[in-house]
């Protein structure tokens, strides 16, 4: 496949809906918008999954951040929660904590 420009958001909007409707075979849409196969499945995916959050509300995604944050965090062996719940008490909180509140005399 020869490269080409990118592809704007109506193009990809384009390709998405063209697969989801079924009304052209992939290998036209493909040689249509001169894309391969695997950027007209990840323009399908991003659609899809795109419009569940939107259904799904904002509150969902940001609990699903928050538990993907979770998983990282457990996949890496690394607890990151309480550097957030530092952060939440304040700025003086976390500055003592490091030892910048000390005073020289």
């Amino acid at each position: 496949m020869r490269a080409r420009e990118k592809l704007s958001i109506e193009e990809k909007i384009s390709i998405a809906l063209d697969v989801i409707k079924r009304e052209r075979t992939l290998e036209e849409i493909r040689r249509y918008y001169r894309v391969s196969h695997t950027t007209v499945y990840k323009l399908r995916n991003a659609f899809i999954e795109g419009g569940k959050r939107a259904l799904g509300g904002v509150d969902n995604l940001a609990n699903d951040l928050e538990a993907r944050v979770r998983a990282l965090e457990l996949g890496a062996g690394v607890d990151l929660s309480r550097s957030r719940d530092a952060n939440r008490r304040g700025p003086r909180a976390s500055r003592a904590r490091r030892g910048l509140n000390t005073r020289v005399r």
